[in-house]
């Protein structure tokens, strides 16, 4: 049974593209429930189902992701990598990340992200810059935001 994977499905050319989605998300849910004795048949089966039901819907995890890590003061990099790790389609993932970071002044969210930090000396500047490269800021947003919230 081959259910619609998301979006119209006219033509040959779209229907190569849900068996490869159904393909992608079988290999990335089937080991999960291989591991709990489903068989392949099934797997797909119930991988199809859950996909047709809104359940398995790339684009939806993909912006829940970016938006929950710009919430949470990441920085565009760290969630374009957590949804790499995730195996999101690139695609996806650009559109998501420009859906939740598009207008989002990045050293705004750094400074956001810094919060109430001490940078009173270049040991703990350094520290928080640091910090904020990790949250995935590049290294001129971190040190702009560290310089503003030096300024009274």
């Amino acid at each position: 049974m081959m259910a619609d994977l998301g979006g119209a499905v006219a033509g040959p050319q779209a229907g190569d593209r849900v068996a490869h989605r159904l393909q992608r998300i079988v290999l990335l849910h089937g080991d999960q429930l291989a591991a709990r004795g489903v068989g392949p048949d099934e797997a797909a089966e119930a991988i199809a189902e859950a996909t047709r039901l809104g359940y398995l819907d790339d684009a939806e995890l993909a912006g829940q992701l970016a938006r929950g890590m710009r919430s949470r003061g990441y920085g565009r990099r760290r969630a374009a990598r957590t949804l790499r790790q995730r195996r999101l389609p690139e695609a996806l993932a650009e559109a998501a990340l420009d859906d939740a970071y598009g207008a989002v002044d990045e050293e705004a969210l750094a400074l956001s992200t810094l919060g109430a930090r001490a940078v009173d000396d270049d040991a703990s500047r350094r520290r928080a810059a640091s910090f904020l490269v990790r949250r995935g800021f590049s290294a001129g947003a971190a040190w702009r935001a560290i310089a503003r919230s030096r300024s009274p």
